[in-house]
């Protein structure tokens, strides 16, 4: 019989850890209703503030949260659509029951919005880091009113003018634009024109999309997301009535319990790390101008994202816009006005700089391997591409977006571009890349892909603006997750040599003729074009490169291995100093190309052995 000490002992191990464990945590149990009639609300999440200890709520509001032992807790419960609700407690507790306020939905256009610096106030953090950002300089994107009107730039009036040249510039002549560059300006005045920015800008431009902007949407309606911007009836926009403003503020964190009714009061919406993101990243036009946003696609970046594993919460690559976009800032309080501040982990605090098309993500949307082989002298060169750190197709955005593949092999010490080796593929870059000199970067016909969505008209010519496009010629964009592979052959230069192939994967923010028609040489926020400038002509996403040494032993180029060559590798492995050393006016380079059979830049005594193996006699 064992004793009690026996006993114990053959207690298995993990019965004592989880007993151990069971002791160290408490659970906090409840249910969240809503505060008119009562009914449970189900989905509704329930943290422990600044923590990632979190419950959701069945469909009967019920919740257990299973925390560690702790006295005056923060447990918050919030619910899209509802006003956040915190209550303190002790571990272990039952029936912590919240009721939450409904928010007020109203929609007051004499509504004054928020200055961005009163946002600072409480968050100068978020505020610093979006000044002079895309977003707070939308407003002002002179290649937008460029295309609207011509008057952004000197040359504004070149190529495609909205309301010069659309056939929509009488029955709509306002257009959209305004709804995403200018949308404070847009929700004052419903379906205004892109103001044009002048000394008098009116404040409701130059904020551009401000604090006040994206903190008001209520709901994001998914089933009209192809509708451009804050259209009515697709964004539901919460605009407080006046004259005592009772504010609410959407956000993401689900655990803010701050109220001060005239200041501010928090509410979980948890569509601002993506579905808002959609509102202007994600529209079709309007061909049967019955605002029904139908048509063909001009923004696509969020049903991408959409139709993506980055969308499935359940996938291992999972990642919201706000996920990629806006990165962990580094700070640890969300709002400098807390006395004492809540301190939380700094990777939920995320940056409000939002970027895009910056050097870091273009430089890091794409993985780019290239591979070659000479056989029968014919080199072959293999480039992927593979899309395997975007959420979304690469390139995205407006259509005038591209991206150009353009793969070179020359001879050493010859120019890629002015003397490049014959080219016997067929896979060559789209006129769209640009006509002309190469040496300005017109790419077109050169071994390469260019990769874009081309619309046409409705005469079938093409690319058109996407306002007047009525289908698409092409779309060979790189889906997430996806891969393309091109193959590309040259032929080797007579006596073989040193051999240079290079890859290289440009980005450009406009068709190149487009550029040209408008005399670009600033992007939409002043900036220097890229586009425009040499060496790539482009951002240079990726590049590979290669050197690949093919030496014969033929010198003189005869396609015969005699004793010329023989007297020739004799003069470059001899005289003063370092190998090769030949006499002039032969040159290293010279000796290189013909006997360095090993591509060690240097001529030795393998290289010595290797002539000998092609060595024909006299």
């Amino acid at each position: 019989m064992l004793d009690k000490k026996t006993l114990m002992l053959a207690v298995p191990v993990w019965v004592i850890v989880l007993a151990a464990t069971a002791a160290r945590a408490d659970d906090v149990s409840g249910t969240v209703r809503s505060a008119s009639g009562g009914a449970p609300i189900g989905g509704a999440i329930v943290t422990l503030q600044a923590t990632a200890f979190r419950a959701t709520t069945a469909v009967d509001g019920t919740y257990t949260l299973t925390l560690d032992t702790g006295t005056d807790l923060v447990i918050v419960a919030a619910a899209k659509g509802f006003l956040n609700q915190s209550i303190l407690v002790d571990t272990p507790a039952t029936e912590v029951d919240f009721v939450l306020e409904a928010v007020l939905q109203t929609d007051d256009p004499t509504y004054e919005f928020l200055e961005p610096e009163t946002c600072g106030l409480c968050h100068p953090n978020q505020l610093n880091e979006w000044k002079e950002t895309p977003k707070a300089m939308a407003g002002f994107n002179v290649w937008v009113n460029d295309i609207y009107s011509g008057q952004g730039t000197p040359g504004g009036m070149g190529g495609f003018v909205y309301l010069r040249d659309s056939v929509y510039k009488d029955s709509n002549p306002n257009s959209e634009c305004a709804s995403c560059h200018q949308p404070q300006r847009w929700i004052e005045e419903p379906f205004s024109a892109l103001f044009e920015p002048d000394p008098d800008t009116p404040e409701n431009v130059v904020h551009g999309i401000a604090c006040d902007i994206c903190h008001k949407i209520a709901d994001v309606d998914v089933a009209k997301i192809n509708y451009p911007g804050i259209f009515p009836g697709a964004v539901t926009f919460t605009r407080p009535e006046g004259p005592d403003y009772f504010q609410v503020q959407y956000g993401v964190l689900g655990d803010v319990d701050f109220s001060e009714p005239y200041m501010m009061r928090a509410s979980y919406q948890p569509q601002l790390v993506a579905e808002m993101c959609g509102t202007c990243h994600q529209d079709k036009n309007d061909l049967a101008e019955d605002h029904s946003f139908t048509g063909v696609t001009s923004e696509p970046t969020y049903i991408e994202w959409l139709e993506s594993p980055y969308s499935d919460p359940e996938s291992p690559f999972f990642a919201t816009c706000v996920d990629c976009h806006m990165p962990p800032s580094g700070h640890d309080t969300a709002c400098a006005m807390l006395f004492p501040p809540i301190i939380r982990d700094p990777d939920t605090i995320r940056s409000h700089k939002i970027e895009g098309t910056t050097p870091y993500y273009l430089e890091n949307a794409v993985e780019m391997f290239m591979e070659t082989a000479v056989e029968d002298d014919a080199l072959t060169v293999d480039v992927t591409i593979e899309n395997t750190l975007t959420g979304h197709h690469v390139p995205t955005g407006v259509t005038v977006r591209n991206m150009i593949l353009l793969v070179e092999a020359w001879k050493d010490g010859n120019d890629p571009l002015v003397d490049p080796l014959v080219y016997t593929g067929g896979q060559t870059i789209h006129d769209l890349g640009g006509i002309g000199d190469p040496a300005e970067g017109y790419y077109a016909g050169l071994p390469g892909r260019f990769f874009a969505k081309v619309n046409h008209d409705a005469e079938g010519n093409g690319p058109t603006f996407f306002t007047e496009a009525t289908g698409i010629t092409f779309d060979n964009r790189i889906p997430a997750m996806g891969t393309d592979s091109t193959s590309y052959t040259f032929a080797m230069p007579a006596g073989g040599g040193r051999v240079n192939v290079r890859a290289r994967l440009i980005y450009r923010r406009a068709f190149r003729f487009l550029v040209d028609a408008k005399q670009w040489t600033v992007d939409g926020h002043m900036n220097p074009l890229e586009d425009v400038a040499p060496p790539h002509f482009g951002h240079l996403k990726e590049i590979s490169e290669a050197i690949l040494v093919i030496s014969t032993g033929d010198f003189d180029g005869n396609s015969v291995v005699n004793l010329v060559d023989y007297a020739a590798l004799a003069d470059c492995m001899s005289g003063p100093g370092a190998w090769p050393d030949p006499t002039p006016p032969v040159t290293a380079n010279e000796c290189l190309q013909a006997f360095d059979f090993d591509g060690d830049d240097d001529l030795d005594m393998h290289d010595w052995v290797s002539f000998l193996n092609v060595f024909q006699g006299p």
